[in-house]
């Protein structure tokens, strides 16, 4: 399954939301960073319950700036 996400960084708190169908908002407290994308999965699998091994980074879109995610 493909998931996109959207992250928010250097936001006031840290912050999970849905906005659609395989669809997530991800706001962080802190700027973006090599140790964005490590913390972006750690996220993804605290809160959709899949072990970090099972999300695979496939890319980031440059124009709308969403982080594609594979789940196996």
């Amino acid at each position: 399954m493909e998931i996109l996400v959207k992250a928010r960084f250097n936001s006031s708190r840290e912050r999970f939301e849905t906005y659609g169908r395989n669809k997530y908002l991800i706001y962080l407290p802190f700027p973006e960073d090599e140790d964005s994308l490590p913390i972006l999965i750690e996220i993804l699998s605290r809160q959709m319950g899949v072990s970090q091994k099972n999300i695979i980074f496939k890319r980031k879109s440059v124009v709308a700036n969403d982080w594609v995610f594979e789940i196996n």
